[in-house]
């Protein structure tokens, strides 16, 4: 009898600790794994994560050097925006200021 009850106990145990390993492994897995864009200026955009934004190029970079504004709308706080001066092939992704609870997609604009 204290067998079963040991091995009841010990089963019980063992499916509590699966079920938290396997919801933190799901959790962490989906993390970051989506994105939209934003509209295009001269070939960068925005890219838009879950609460992460960066402001990128695409193959080939810039078309134009000049200023590269990308704004970020953040839900329930004022939204984020960064103005970068690009020349012209750069190719480098600039990480916005994330967003305390979701991002939304945004806008870019070429300005020089």
């Amino acid at each position: 009898m204290r067998n079963s009850i040991a091995l009841k106990a010990r089963a019980v145990t063992t499916a509590a600790a699966l079920l938290v390993a396997g919801s933190a492994s799901v959790m962490f897995a989906t993390n970051a794994s989506a994105y939209t864009q934003s509209n295009s200026a001269n070939n960068c955009f925005g890219r838009y994560y879950n609460t992460d934004w960066d402001q990128l190029c695409g193959s080939g970079g810039a078309w134009q050097t000049g200023n590269y504004k990308t704004t970020a709308a953040c839900s329930y706080e004022p939204d984020e925006e960064m103005t970068i001066y690009r020349y012209r092939y750069s190719t480098a992704v600039v990480d916005g200021a994330d967003c305390t609870w979701s991002v939304n997609v945004g806008s870019t604009w070429y300005f020089s």
